[in-house]
């Protein structure tokens, strides 16, 4: 169930670049639709009561915060980020969060293998940047990072794309922790009433930053009923299946086992979507990736206090 909500979630976010809706409709307002879709499908499997207890809505809150934040930065990700190395990049940020306090750990211990694998994985996605650009340098991120002037200085264009895949994986890895925290008699209702403020966050931010009701809809209905279609698949694919996964004793650190799956064809799937076919240091850096995710879920199966 969780390799199959992965996958639909990985491939969601390919098919809206490939049928040009990251580069039609606004990013806040491509999530404003898609979580709406979603949320109404989540809504039909668990119809939780809006009666429900202050610390059902407190954890729904919580959660949807980081939800919302989420799927307004991965629209951000989607085009900002070269596809190629969307993924990989969001492995390493994801799993940074979610490890980070182990490889810490391990660190004071005097045991430095754990660090091996983000220095592999950050090497292995250099070098596939590298491959499949010809060599040309042009980096991990894309033309379409605004440039952004601060006391009238330049920002590098690095900064906003790695800001961008920051918060995507850190709200990524607090919602992942806070499904499985849960108890498992409530997972389905939190996270069909974090919808709520998921709604709320993205409205705001799409009716602000993207010009209303006109700037959000003018000449984008076709773009906009595919972002309709591709939530109600995320909602019921991804969102549905993975909670019932929870509902069954699944932990995130266990679903974080299945990186290297996710990693393996999301990297596939955009080199596909950006017709990109990568050389032999390109299928080695790919090798190395997929080793440095493999240590990641390696360290997560780890019994609490074992080495």
């Amino acid at each position: 169930m969780a390799v199959f909500a992965n996958a639909a979630g990985a491939l969601n976010g390919y098919f809206l670049v490939a049928v040009g809706v990251t580069e039609h409709v606004g990013p806040v307002t491509t999530a404003l639709v898609v979580t709406l879709s979603g949320t109404s499908v989540v809504w039909y499997f668990y119809r939780p009561s809006l009666r429900s207890r202050w610390p059902v809505w407190k954890q729904a809150l919580l959660l949807g915060i980081a939800l919302g934040t989420n799927s307004m930065a991965f629209q951000f990700v989607l085009r900002w980020v070269r596809l190629e190395v969307m993924e990989a990049l969001g492995f390493l940020f994801s799993a940074t969060f979610l490890l980070g306090r182990e490889v810490v750990r391990d660190v004071r211990r005097k045991t430095y293998s754990t660090v091996l694998w983000p220095i592999l994985a950050g090497l292995g996605i250099w070098v596939l940047a590298r491959d499949t650009s010809g060599g040309a340098g042009s980096g991990l991120f894309t033309a379409a990072v605004p440039a952004i002037r601060v006391l009238d200085l330049q920002i590098p264009g690095w900064v906003p794309g790695v800001g961008v895949v920051t918060v995507t994986a850190a709200t990524y890895a607090f919602a992942q922790k806070r499904l499985e925290t849960l108890d498992k008699g409530i997972k389905g209702k939190v996270n069909t009433l974090s919808g709520f403020p998921v709604l709320a966050i993205l409205f705001v931010g799409a009716w602000t930053m993207e010009g209303g009701w006109e700037g959000m809809t003018a000449g984008r209905w076709p773009y906009l009923l595919i972002c309709v279609a591709s939530g109600a698949f995320g909602g019921l694919f991804g969102a549905v299946v993975l909670i019932k996964a929870y509902e069954q004793g699944l932990l995130a650190s266990t679903n974080a086992m299945l990186l290297p799956l996710r990693t393996l064809l999301g990297t596939a799937m955009g080199m596909l979507v950006a017709r990109i076919v990568p050389g032999p240091l390109g299928l080695v850096a790919i090798g190395m990736i997929l080793v440095a995710s493999r240590g990641s879920a390696k360290i997560q199966s780890r019994k609490p206090g074992s080495d």
